[in-house]
């Protein structure tokens, strides 16, 4: 053999015991797939008993809620549907109550000068309008309970599948708190 050959023909032996290796090995996964296949199924462990926890009867239901404003604890009365809780169909929509409470701003707070407080509220094209306490907003029947510089109070009548209607208060904030 010729020096030139020999570089040559270690590389053709490399490229041959290597491939022969990646076959081996081939070989040997597909065996151990083979057998694995082969054994009986284990059993499956059942799963654990539930456990029974007792309900828990919230005994707080009928104290005032700590997420209310003090000035809306009074106005706001039971938050269950009694017989008399139910929007009134007849009565005549203002103009604030075609907009979701979402789409308005509550812009500030002007005092008549007989001292009647009314809040202006921004419509979704840019007008302002003016409400006072009694007032209604949004699509829930929001009756406007309180005005105070920075937010407005209101009480909305909700459907509940349980109670047919329910009150729940609501607010809406001036976004310059």
């Amino acid at each position: 053999m010729t020096i030139q050959k020999l570089p040559m023909l270690l590389i053709l032996s490399a490229t041959v015991l290597s491939m022969t290796g990646c076959t081996d090995r081939i070989g040997m996964a597909e065996q151990a797939l083979k057998d694995i296949r082969n054994q009986p199924a284990q059993p499956i462990e059942p799963p654990p008993k539930a456990e029974l926890v007792e309900d828990f009867v919230y005994s707080a239901s009928a104290q005032r809620s700590p997420f209310l404003p003090p000035s809306l604890v009074n106005v706001q009365g039971p938050t269950t549907s009694i017989d008399g809780v139910r929007p009134d169909i007849l009565r005549v929509k203002d103009p604030l109550e075609q907009y979701e409470l979402s789409q308005l701003v509550f812009r500030g707070v002007v005092i008549s000068p007989e001292g009647q407080q009314y809040a202006l509220v921004q419509r979704p094209d840019g007008s302002v309008a003016s409400v006072k306490v009694g007032d209604y907003l949004g699509l829930n029947d929001g009756r406007i309970v309180e005005i105070t510089p920075t937010q407005i109070n209101l009480i909305e009548i909700l459907p509940d599948s349980r109670a047919g209607f329910v009150e729940k208060p609501q607010s809406l904030v001036s976004p310059i708190s």
